[in-house]
């Protein structure tokens, strides 16, 4: 999976959780370096987890843009701390920030059920 994240904190959080899901994460802490990883090894990223709202010109829908013009049937997550996001991610998956822990190891169980089904 690929975690964007810029807080630090919720970024080191997030990836602690999916590593103890079973999960290799690899990082970024900005939407230019997403597009970068993601043009470098995109075929080793299953699914993205993406902030919407980070630093610099590349947010969180530009990234899950590119994610899925290159890989459309693999998943993207957005999480973000304003409602009115989730009006945007009708055929994505959507988590509001503060995100509770076991909503995410759901949401990571749910891709994991998915993917294991098709």
């Amino acid at each position: 999976m690929m975690l964007v994240e810029d807080d630090s904190d919720l970024h080191e959080l997030f990836a602690k959780v999916a590593r103890r899901e079973g999960y290799e994460v690899v990082s970024a802490y900005n939407g230019e370096d997403a597009l970068s990883i993601l043009r470098k090894c995109a075929r080793c990223i299953d699914w993205l987890l993406t902030d919407i709202c980070l630093p610099r010109l590349v947010d969180g829908w530009i990234v899950g843009s590119e994610f899925n013009l290159s890989y459309a049937l693999r998943p993207v997550i957005y999480v973000s701390g304003a409602e009115e996001d989730s009006q945007r991610t009708a055929t994505s998956i959507f988590l509001k920030k503060p995100v509770m822990i076991n909503d995410l190891i759901a949401t990571f169980r749910r891709l994991e059920t998915a993917a294991a089904a098709s």
